[in-house]
Order: structure tokens, then C-alpha cells, then sequence
């Protein structure tokens, strides 16, 4: 029997749209190896559209340095409505143009997306090249559902929560179309030796007991909370901190020379780019950073409250306002309000706290689920129950 073809599109903005793909790949494959192939896409440069993706990344990265003009755009958009497809079509032709003549060649059963752009290249692809395939995406702004989401011309829309549900529906999309299923993560970031995780602060160089905070801005390294961090040295504060500079290879050697240079009651572990974020995690007692669905989910998931220093634009927000809302996180973005709060929960009180509160959420992730729906939806059985 010939393998039913699905196509997984995303771009490889932050990993935030990437790791999600990956996971559900992953998921579909263990569930249905012999009935399915599955691809995971960068969609802009797998589909030639080198001009776009260079444009798209770079604005990413700028948005990342001056997340003002990264809210500008999301206003902008949200003010579009329902002339926001008209806009994609302006913005990224080369992309819409390149990406349905490379799901012509293709030929998929299913195209599933985890980034905006691609759903709306994949419903007008549909409808141009007048195929039957299905077209599915999973909002992976997990407490937000933003214009470019709201794609009525797609088969399904899953999201993380009620949050994100009824941000679609306040643009229109009909309830039938939306499913809540838990964020999807790589199984294997849960396939470690937890207990060993007390080892990591030895291994490190830091000091066991102490309120240990891992310090990361994502992939990019990018934010102002390497600054924070610098300053929490400096202050000399009894604490630990793992910072994680990412493909940052500045804010690494700075952190290396702050180590090297000057002394501090601070114990400091300077990292680049890890491939342990999982057992950094479980490791820490809080994670500190800018707001961004993966790692925000991740630590959610580890149970380890969040303290948020920014947000690059308003999807990001969402996050804080649910991580306020039910008291799993704190925002502090002023260098003062943060100091001040890492020596209040130098006590340990707040966080037991909020790690309560994290596990009476009980948010679990949805990776499995989400395998299972789209195949469900291509009357796919697994291979194994």
C-alpha cells in the first residue's frame, strides 16, 4: 500500500515554530511508520523563495533587537482583518508563489503548518491548484490566536488553550474548526534521570542549595536579560546562574571575561549553545528570560515558574498575562523590580508557591494527540495500539 504523504511546513524563526514540527513528526512516525511519510519543511528556502526567507529571518532577528517594531507589525496586522490574506500575498509573493508550485510537486495528502504563512499558502494552494488534500496547523502561540491564524479555508485549527480558542473565535472562526489538544514537545526532552539533575549544580562549578536561576533569551541570544544577569553579578548576591548565550557568540565571551576577571559571591556557569536544556531546566529552581512559546511551555511542563524581563511582540504578552493570571510566573521589566525580587525569592517560599500552582494547572503536553488527530482526519490506523 502506497504511504500517505504528509507535509509538515514551518519557518525557522526562533525554534519556537520548528521544535513543534519536529515533535509531531516524531510522534507520526512512531504511531504509523509503514502507512505515512512525513516531511518537516523550512518552507521558504525548501521552496527556492531565498529572497523572502532572508527577509523573514532578518526582520525576525531585528524584532528581536527592537521589539517595537515587531508590536508595530502585529497592531498592523490585527488591523488588516480579514484583508490580511490580501497582505500576505503582498508581503511575501516570491514565497506564496514558489510554496504552491512546490506543493504541486509534492503532491501531499495532508499539509500540516506551524507558522501562519505557511497555512495561508497551503488553503491557497488548495484552492488554485484544486486539490483535495488536507490542510491542518497548530497555533504555536499557546495562549494567543492572532489574524494571520484565523484561516477559515483550513480543516482544522489546534490550539494549547481556551486562551487561544477564543482569540479565533473573536475573529470569526467557527468553533467546529477549533480543537484543544496540549502543546506539542519532543518526547525526548522528557527522557532524562531526573534524580542526576542535583549533579549539574556540582558539575557546573556552582554552589548546591543555593536559588539557582537559568538565564536564556532562546536560540538567538538575543535580550536584555544578559544585562539583568551581568548586574545579579556584580551585586554579588549568593545566588547561581546558568546563562545560555545560544548562537550568541558575543554575549558568551562576554559572560566568559565577567567569570574570568572579576570575582563575585555569584557563581556563574557561562554557556553557548546547549543541546541539555531539558536537564539545565530540571536543574534550576526558576527560568529567566524573554517570553517565548517553547521554552515558556517547556518549563511549564517541568514544572518550574518563570520570570519574564520582555516580550519581543503581542502574542509573546499572552504568555505573561497567563502566567500572571494564574500566578506561575512574574514579569519584571525594570532592572530594579528584578533585583528586588530575586532577593525575595531567595527565601524559597514564593516559588514552592508557584510550582503549587504549576501542578494544580496540570498541563501536559499534547504531542501524542495531535498525531493522533491527523491521522484520524486521513483515516490513517496505527501500527501498534
Amino acid at each position: 500500500m502506497e504511504k500517505k504523504k504528509i507535509l509538515i511546513t514551518m519557518l525557522e524563526v526562533g525554534f519556537g515554530h520548528k521544535s513543534p514540527a519536529i515533535a509531531v513528526k516524531e510522534s507520526l512516525e512512531d504511531f504509523a511508520a509503514s502507512a505515512l511519510a512525513v516531511d518537516v519543511v523550512d518552507f521558504a528556502r525548501e521552496s527556492g523563495a531565498y529572497r523572502d526567507d532572508l527577509a523573514i529571518k532578518g526582520s525576525w532577528d531585528f524584532a528581536l533587537a527592537f521589539p517595537i517594531s515587531a508590536r508595530i507589525g502585529y497592531l498592523l496586522m490585527e488591523a488588516s482583518g480579514k484583508n490580511s490574506g490580501k497582505l500576505l500575498d503582498v508581503l511575501f509573493r516570491e514565497c506564496v508563489v514558489k510554496g504552491i508550485d512546490y506543493i504541486d510537486r509534492y503532491q501531499p495528502d495532508m499539509i500540516f503548518a506551524t507558522h501562519p504563512l505557511c497555512l495561508y499558502i497551503a488553503v491557497k494552494a488548495r484552492e488554485i491548484l484544486g486539490r483535495d488534500f488536507k490542510v491542518a496547523a497548530y497555533i504555536v502561540d499557546p495562549f494567543d490566536g492572532y489574524i494571520w491564524w484565523a484561516n477559515d479555508g483550513a480543516d482544522a485549527l489546534l490550539v494549547a488553550s481556551e486562551e487561544s480558542r477564543d482569540r479565533l473565535l473573536e475573529h470569526g472562526i467557527k468553533p467546529g474548526l477549533i480543537h484543544q489538544m496540549g502543546f506539542p514537545i519532543k518526547k525526548s526532552f522528557f527522557n532524562f534521570d531526573r534524580p542526576a539533575c542535583a549533579n549539574i549544580i556540582s558539575d557546573l562549578g556552582l554552589e548546591p542549595g543555593r536559588l539557582t536561576l537559568l538565564i536564556s533569551a532562546g536560540g538567538q541570544g538575543i535580550g536584555k536579560i544578559y544585562f539583568f544577569a551581568e548586574y545579579l553579578y556584580l551585586s554579588q548576591l549568593p545566588i547561581n546562574l546558568i546563562v545560555v548565550a545560544g548562537k550568541n557568540k558575543s554575549t558568551k565571551r562576554r559572560f566568559d571575561s565577567l567569570k574570568k576577571y572579576i570575582k563575585s559571591k555569584t557563581k556563574l556557569a557561562s554557556l553557548g549553545y546547549v543541546t541539555n536544556m531539558n536537564e539545565l531546566m530540571c536543574s534550576a529552581d526558576l527560568v529567566v528570560g524573554k517570553a517565548g512559546a517553547s521554552t515558556a511551555m517547556e518549563a511549564i511542563f517541568l514544572g518550574k515558574p518563570f520570570v519574564f524581563t520582555e516580550w519581543a511582540t503581542y502574542n509573546d504578552r499572552y504568555i505573561i498575562q497567563f502566567a500572571l493570571k494564574y500566578k506561575i510566573g512574574w514579569y519584571t521589566p525594570a532592572l530594579h523590580v528584578f533585583v528586588e525580587l530575586v532577593k525575595k525569592l531567595m527565601t524559597g517560599e514564593d516559588i514552592e508557591k508557584y510550582k503549587k500552582n504549576l501542578e494544580n494547572l496540570a498541563m501536559q503536553p499534547g504531542t501524542d494527540d495531535v498525531a493522533l488527530f491527523l491521522m484520524n482526519m486521513l483515516d490513517v490506523k496505527p501500527d501498534k495500539t
